[in-house]
């Protein structure tokens, strides 16, 4: 779909983002050795990492900078979540920045937690209920495959309630976890509330968003950047690789078979990237500062947010299927091995494919959205601007 661009619109906050990118993109490129992704996965936390991290400010990029973040408009600090995938980076930096920022929007939060946070987003298929009591909410039921729940300090579950999104901070103690670790050897863990108690003064508010189903866009645009990011590197460590690999005497990127594989899984890759910088332009028309001004613009915004970022992690998830193959066909043997960095990518495409809805419930959701609409409003869909 056509957008404009938000940098167009402020010019000192793309400078401030793009500085940020350049610090993360260095740092990562610097730490995220396979040594350290191999270890991450075998159930080593990269403390050090993650320290680093802190002490740049990145997890809390788009929290208000009285409770010491950097104030970054949310959609454009999710930018860096397109490095967490090409780097393979073993840690919640998309779930600490997400709910870092959505729980500074809430004045009465006074101080965010010290380490990484995990967001706790019950599905339809989740036994989850929350019940208001007289001094918060008691919580009931488990949410299944919460990405890096074992290793939070905090467990932010949101809580739909009709009348807007709450966001509970809630201290892993107080819930069993059932942890476990999803094919890209992340940590995840099934949540078990049995009458968890919740203060209201562990209760927020969302001012951005006011629905479950906005956050769970948010999370699988989230994913379609980290996929976003992946599949350009599979695209140069694949370019790379057949540049160097020899075989009758020759580079093999100059077999034309070879050629048209890699030329595949470059259209493979913008078409994901594409994908997700239309959901990330979408989401900066709702986090604008006046989006809440005019109920029906943010309605219609919101609305298109969603639809976007639906198409968005649909478009990954194909990509992902597509452009792994490719990569490995590519690689040959070399690229099955534990020793090669490959797998690390393709991993967590495929990880990354099934959270916060796979290319299927987003499609079906999409062609849901198209057919309420109605076929003379197709065509205006498709091609209308974003604002």
């Amino acid at each position: 779909m056509n957008s404009t661009n938000s940098d167009d619109r402020n010019d000192g906050q793309g400078e401030a983002g793009r500085m940020i990118q350049d610090t993360a993109d260095r740092l990562l490129r610097d730490q995220c050795s396979k040594e350290l992704v191999d270890a991450a996965e075998a159930g080593t936390w990269p403390a050090a990492l993650w320290q680093t991290l802190m002490e740049t400010g990145l997890p809390w990029a788009s929290a208000p900078e009285r409770l010491g973040g950097s104030a970054l408009v949310l959609p454009e600090a999710l930018g860096l979540l397109r490095l967490v995938g090409a780097h393979a980076a073993p840690v919640p930096l998309a779930e600490t920045l997400i709910a870092s920022a959505l729980l500074g929007e809430d004045e009465s939060v006074e101080q965010l937690p010290a380490g990484p946070l995990a967001l706790v987003l019950a599905s339809a298929t989740d036994d989850f209920a929350a019940r208001r009591t007289a001094d918060g909410f008691a919580l009931r039921g488990s949410v299944a495959d919460v990405p890096f729940a074992p290793l939070a300090e905090v467990l932010v579950v949101a809580v739909d309630t009709g009348d807007g999104l709450l966001l509970l901070r809630v201290d892993p103690s107080s819930v069993q976890l059932e942890p476990g670790r999803n094919i890209a050897g992340e940590p995840v863990a099934t949540v078990i509330f049995d009458d968890a108690e919740v203060t209201e003064a562990a209760c927020s508010r969302c001012a951005s968003l006011n629905a479950a189903e906005e956050l769970l866009a948010l999370l699988a645009l989230s994913r379609a950047l980290m996929s976003a990011g992946a599949m350009q590197s599979l695209l140069d460590m694949s370019v790379g690789y057949a540049l160097e690999r020899r075989q009758f005497g020759r580079p093999i990127a100059q077999f034309q078979a070879v050629q048209q594989q890699l030329a595949v899984l470059a259209g493979e890759a913008a078409a994901a990237i594409r994908a997700a910088d239309g959901g990330l332009e979408a989401f900066a028309e709702v986090f604008r500062s006046d989006a809440a001004a005019d109920p029906e613009t943010r309605t219609r915004r919101i609305a298109m947010a969603i639809q976007e970022a639906g198409v968005a992690k649909a478009r990954a998830g194909e990509a992902a299927g597509r452009g792994a193959e490719i990569a490995h066909q590519v690689h040959g043997a070399m690229g099955f091995t534990y020793e090669h960095r490959l797998h690390q990518r393709t991993r967590r495409l495929w990880a990354w494919r099934d959270q916060y809805g796979t290319e299927t419930f987003w499609q079906a959701r999409f062609g849901r959205f198209l057919c309420a609409a109605g076929g003379d409003a197709l065509w205006d869909i498709l091609t209308r601007p974003l604002d």
